[in-house]
């Protein structure tokens, strides 16, 4: 979308990019706390796949196959760093503000970022404006889902097998936190992704959750325009 500055989506993504970014004003922080957000997600995945490892292919294994405490470490500071990033920033500029000035700074006024809405609306009519947490298309199985195999479907065979193999329900509970933790750590790389990167696709069909978000926002500080006027 970057190659087309102007258009409708590249000024839909510059209004997600203000409002829901870090909000650190260098491109350099940016990419510096990205990096530390990857680190810890690999680190998470390194801990969590060891963790499956441990369980069933070598139960009661010395201390020496133990991971070194200093990988939990790099797991907490990449992850807890940016979160808290975010977290200042959110607390600085509350989010209303931010809205408003983002639709200022892109669109001028509230009307112009209406027309853009109903551009956007006409363009991706699976977007909507209450998007739903769920619906979240950069997923760690949007591959999967995209050549119509559920993932779920393979999560719990991988569960149900488990269960057979556990021999114990400790350990079968165990198997079903660490994969559902292991699921989840591509969702957290794609929100570092989001907050400390650019909001963009090169594939449309990913366009409809940051479309639906956009169209979200207008439709409140619409609202919150008209009850101003009242």
């Amino acid at each position: 979308m970057s190659r087309h500055p102007g258009s409708a989506e590249d000024r839909a993504l510059r209004y997600l990019t203000e409002v829901y970014g870090s909000g650190l004003p260098s491109f350099w922080m940016n990419r510096f706390f990205l990096g530390l957000g990857v680190v810890g997600c690999v680190s998470a995945m390194l801990i969590l796949g060891h963790a499956l490892y441990a369980l069933y292919l070598s139960p009661g294994a010395s201390t020496d196959s133990q991971l070194p405490l200093a990988l939990p470490i790099t797991m907490v500071i990449g992850l807890f760093a940016p979160l808290l990033v975010v977290f200042l920033e959110n607390w600085r500029k509350p989010l209303t503000g931010r809205r408003t000035s983002a639709i200022n700074r892109i669109f001028g006024t509230i009307d112009l970022a209406v027309e853009v809405s109903d551009t956007l609306r006409q363009k991706y009519p699976e977007a909507s404006d209450i998007p739903s947490p769920w619906a979240f298309p950069i997923r760690p199985d949007y591959a999967v889902f995209s050549s119509e195999k559920s993932f779920f479907t393979a999560y719990g065979l991988f569960a149900a097998s488990s269960l057979y193999v556990a021999h114990s329900v400790p350990r079968f509970l165990d198997t079903v936190i660490f994969l559902f933790s292991l699921y989840f750590v591509p969702v957290i790389l794609s929100g570092m992704f989001a907050a400390f990167g650019s909001w963009g696709s090169n594939k449309a069909v990913l366009m409809a959750y940051p479309v639906s978000v956009f169209l979200r926002d207008v439709r409140i500080l619409q609202n919150e325009d008209r009850w101003r006027l009242q």
